[in-house]
């Protein structure tokens, strides 16, 4: 039970990251329309955040491999999605100065660099818990990765084809990080059922 539920935080958190990802255009549009400097902004921002996580989830995971850690980083990434329609509209109108060209870019990077770097740091550190030994490491993070990745893809399809067509974009938001807050209390739920 609980190594599914593990399974399934990875692959949520990997499709949190493509709805966030998708719905930045949305969020930015109102003020920057959706040009290439819309996308490629948001491109640059997504990997831009999920290369530092990453960095930043290994070598926490290095020092401290405890599954209470990572879903701790996955409630912080839910409350940082929840606070977006806070503050979006505010950066959004501080940015306007920049034009078109550099506004989106700067924008996105405010908007959604907490989210982003919060939950480019799961993948690392479900595969430093996950890795008991050496000889299995490539499965392990192969196979974590993989669902990261296929969850990735779930969340594209699913913020594309059914999500943006009919849902306002703060009722997606707040459902992403709803999901996400939601997953730490079921391990907490899980964790202590396991104490008993």
């Amino acid at each position: 039970m609980k190594t599914t539920f593990f399974y399934l935080t990875i692959f949520i958190t990997g499709a949190a990251v493509l709805v966030i990802e998708i719905l930045g255009t949305r969020i930015l549009a109102p003020f920057y329309g959706s040009t290439i400097f819309v996308w490629s902004s948001l491109i640059s921002v997504t990997l831009a955040f999920l290369a530092l996580g990453y960095l930043w989830g290994g070598k926490l995971a290095d020092r401290k491999p405890d599954t209470g850690l990572l879903y701790w980083i996955v409630f912080a990434a839910g409350i940082s999605i929840v606070l977006i329609p806070k503050y979006s509209n505010w950066v959004l109108i501080q940015t306007d100065r920049f034009g078109l060209k550099f506004g989106p870019l700067i924008a996105a990077f405010i908007i959604f660099f907490a989210p982003l770097f919060l939950l480019g740091a799961v993948s690392p550190f479900a595969v430093k818990i996950r890795t008991r030994l050496l000889d299995h490491l490539g499965i392990t993070a192969g196979s974590l990765y993989a669902t990261a990745t296929l969850g990735s893809l779930a969340g594209a399809l699913f913020a594309g084809f059914l999500l943006i067509p009919n849902f306002s974009v703060s009722w997606i938001i707040n459902a992403t990080g709803v999901i996400l807050i939601s997953l730490f209390f079921i391990w907490q739920i899980l964790a202590l059922k396991k104490t008993k």
